[in-house]
């Protein structure tokens, strides 16, 4: 096998702060999660391999930070991206609320073109749970998103929905 990536994916990570987006590519590039992550400043990114239908992919994955602060910064970095997605926590009805504002800067930087990732985390604390799964699933059907929900705790989803996105 040719370890050499034939392609290389720039996936951009948005969310507002504290659903898991850091802790979801941890446990996607690194296999671990670690409890009480500090928030996110400015940007940060990592890569990893995977194949993707017989075909290595380098994943680039650029976590943003949550904070309204650094909204601006964030808007660059979706000129060039490939994909995108956007999390929210199931058990914080308000980040679920801001998505479709994420998705409105989505459009505007990148375009309508670009793939997007609708990702609800936190599914491992399912009697806080505050947004239904329905409701994650009619807003992706509504915008055309690929939509999961996934535990950056657990494992569960992490892998499959990258996955998804890059195919």
């Amino acid at each position: 096998i040719n370890s050499v990536p034939e392609r290389l994916f720039k996936i951009i990570f948005v969310g507002n702060s504290s659903v898991g987006k850091t802790s979801f590519l941890r446990r996607f590039c690194e296999d671990h999660f670690f409890p009480g992550t500090a928030a996110t400043v400015g940007v940060d990114y990592n890569v990893r391999t995977v194949t993707v239908d017989h075909t290595q992919v380098a994943l680039q994955l650029w976590d943003t930070a949550g904070q309204e602060r650094y909204r601006s910064i964030t808007k660059q970095f979706f000129r060039k991206a490939d994909g995108v997605i956007v999390m929210y926590d199931i058990t914080a009805k308000d980040t679920f609320t801001a998505v479709k504002q994420w998705l409105i800067s989505i459009e505007e930087a990148a375009g309508e073109n670009v793939p997007v990732l609708l990702l609800g985390n936190k599914t491992d604390n399912e009697k806080e749970r505050e947004v239904p799964m329905g409701m994650g699933d009619h807003l992706a059907k509504d915008y055309n998103l690929i939509f999961y929900e996934c535990s950056a705790c657990s494992g569960y989803n992490v892998e499959k929905s990258v996955l998804h996105l890059a195919r």
